[in-house]
């Protein structure tokens, strides 16, 4: 079974080290991580000057070794009129090959910052670095008589295994805030990697990185006073593969305090079931998730899914905390 799973985490992570186009790593809490998710977003929040958040994931652990993708950001707003902010993401595919991101992001409220709703346009400039850990891989020149010997030279010599690669990315979002209207709608679109860099680590072809095509929407909707429903979902396409996610988030007010519940569930199509829970404390929100695997890969992770943590937090550049309005995560 060890034997099993070591090949099929070099199958998975191999994808994109040749010819073949690799696909973006995804977070189940994409709406955790806004500079991450749309470039626009970039300082898009009320009642705070800064935002930090940060993202952990580890995903199919039952295959000897863990696929583990993490994130981190910070934006500013300014004057309700502009957003400045940077990120970093990490997507390492069980040792085999590792995505490094960074960025430099920016963006625009082009709706008046006294109205009850924006309407931004941003830009990410950035870098991506991929590698291949050659150590790591599976030959069939290291079979003896049908058992695997990590011992046995593999005969393979990958003359490059790196490469860096700029990257520019752009969207526009909408968000109403009105306070006085229980039902606020958002909506975001985005376009990653439009350069369509070359991928190809190995360098034998060109591969083009294919663009990321991302469409998000929902609505918070204030039932009553304490509650708060937020159905929502996003659309990913790049190339061939596409990504439909689809949900409902929940928070409740615990007694008028600085503390909220925040609970939810939500499918990901052909891919898993995501329930998640968490808790906010004044400027801080605190999230949990696991994702219960129904794809045919099950049958290799023991059914075994996903953990996924966030932290974001809300600052301001007098130090006082502030209490968040209950819409905004």
């Amino acid at each position: 079974m060890r034997t099993t799973n070591n090949l099929l985490l070099s199958l998975i992570a191999l994808v994109g080290a040749g010819r073949i186009h690799a696909q973006d790593g995804q977070l189940s809490q994409y709406d955790a991580a806004s500079v991450v998710l749309n470039p626009a977003l970039t300082g898009m929040y009320e009642n705070a000057d800064f935002r930090m958040s940060s993202n952990v994931r580890s995903q199919w652990s039952s295959l000897s070794t863990s696929f583990l993708t993490t994130a981190f950001a910070y934006d500013v707003s300014v004057q309700h009129r502009f957003g400045f902010g940077s990120y970093l993401y990490n997507y390492n595919m069980a040792g085999i090959m590792n995505t490094f991101q960074f960025g430099l992001t920016a963006s625009y409220n082009v709706a008046d910052p006294k109205a009850k709703y924006t309407l931004s346009t941003g830009v990410a400039l950035g870098l991506i670095y991929k590698k291949v850990n050659d150590q790591q891989l599976v030959w069939d020149a290291q079979y003896d008589d049908g058992y695997f010997n990590s011992d046995l030279p593999s005969g393979e010599f990958l003359q490059r295994g790196a490469r860096f690669m700029p990257d520019i990315s752009g969207g526009v979002a909408y968000r109403s805030i009105n306070p006085n209207k229980r039902v606020n709608p958002f909506g975001n679109f985005a376009l990653f990697h439009v350069t369509t860099p070359d991928e190809s680590i190995l360098r034998t072809e060109v591969s083009e990185l294919h663009i990321r095509y991302m469409v998000n929407g929902g609505v918070r909707v204030k039932v009553i006073d304490p509650l708060i429903l937020i159905p929502q979902g996003v659309y990913m396409r790049q190339g061939n593969d596409q990504l439909i996610h689809a949900g409902m988030l929940a928070e409740f007010n615990i007694g008028g305090s600085m503390y909220s519940v925040i609970g939810g569930a939500s499918y990901r199509l052909d891919d898993a079931v995501v329930a998640q829970m968490g808790l906010k404390h004044k400027s801080a929100v605190y999230r949990f998730s696991y994702d219960i695997n129904t794809s045919t890969l099950k049958s290799y992770t023991n059914s075994n899914g996903a953990f996924e943590f966030s932290i974001s937090y809300y600052g301001t550049h007098s130090g006082r905390e502030r209490r968040l309005q209950s819409s905004t995560f």
